[in-house]
């Protein structure tokens, strides 16, 4: 499902990524761990094509990410659902019309957008605050309608950065729960993440980078 050889990054000189070999398959939970500054972030750009490797190769769901033409990155993200620690929603929007906005330019069916949308909402848990806007939600709904809003297109991958680094501990262990029976679904999922007790809890695979090399790579592993 993901596949990276030979994989690196750099900035100016400096390495963000060196000689990264991954393989993630399908229907795996990946933790990504490391401190700040270790690469996490750049990884998962490169796997979305927000940036692209100085050397190596990226694919993602058969695709070669690294010679995709900039007109065809939008049907590589159709493929995956990227969640963002910030949340990244739209104030002005009720939370319905922020989950439908990313399939409204697709061609559905005005049905099938109300079906899927209401579908994502069911799975996290936020039916009933369709009509509400984005300042009415504690931080944990407005991750919800986040996640939502990465599932409506029925991605076969789900990349989270950082998903619960604004939220309170209990707020984050839903979270990743909700995360955890996505992944059940089949969805092959990626998130990087600081939360030890997150990591520890959950026992899924784990990845450690430290100064851009993957130090660590284990089955059912913790933070540590």
């Amino acid at each position: 499902m993901i596949n990276l050889r030979g994989v690196c990054k750099q900035y100016k000189g400096t390495f963000a990524l060196n000689n990264i070999d991954l393989d993630i398959q399908q229907g795996e939970f990946v933790f990504l761990t490391g401190s700040s500054g270790a690469g996490k972030s750049t990884l998962m750009k490169l796997l979305y094509r927000e940036e692209k490797p100085s050397v190596g190769n990226v694919l993602v769901a058969g695709i070669d990410v690294v010679r995709l033409p900039a007109h065809k990155v939008p049907l590589l993200r159709r493929c995956m659902g990227i969640i963002f620690q910030d949340y990244k929603l739209l104030e002005k929007q009720n939370v319905y019309d922020n989950v439908a906005f990313v399939i409204r330019t697709l061609g559905l069916s005005s049905r099938d957008i109300d079906n899927r949308v209401k579908s994502a909402l069911k799975i996290v848990g936020l039916s009933h605050k369709m009509t509400s806007k984005p300042t009415e939600l504690s931080g944990g709904e407005q991750q919800r309608v986040g996640i939502a809003r990465a599932l409506v297109n029925g991605p076969s991958i789900l990349i989270a950065d950082e998903p619960t680094g604004n939220l309170d501990p209990q707020t984050s262990l839903e979270i990743m729960e909700i995360l955890e029976k996505i992944n059940q679904r089949g969805i092959t999922t990626l998130i990087s993440t600081h939360d030890h007790a997150m990591v520890n809890h959950f026992r899924k695979r784990v990845i450690t980078l430290e100064h851009g090399r993957i130090i660590k790579d284990v089955q059912q592993g913790t933070y540590e």
